[in-house]
């Protein structure tokens, strides 16, 4: 869906989608904010990409071996 609305492939694959109703409760969207932000917090932990992006290195850029 994102995709049909001109987003990147590249952004469309690092994207969350999340679904609200009229009968979510404000409880339910709190817990869905937490849980989303320590997952979020816990894969940056793990990703020597993520740290690399904050160093400025340009991601894309980068050749990888088979490429």
């Amino acid at each position: 869906m994102l995709k049909a609305l001109g987003v990147s492939e590249d952004l469309a694959h690092t994207s969350i989608r999340f679904g609200l109703g009229r009968f979510s409760t404000e409880e339910e969207v709190e817990y869905a904010v937490r849980r989303t932000a320590q997952a979020v917090e816990k894969l940056r932990e793990m990703s020597p990409l993520y740290e690399m992006a904050r160093e400025g290195i340009d991601i894309k850029a980068i050749q990888w071996p088979g490429d």
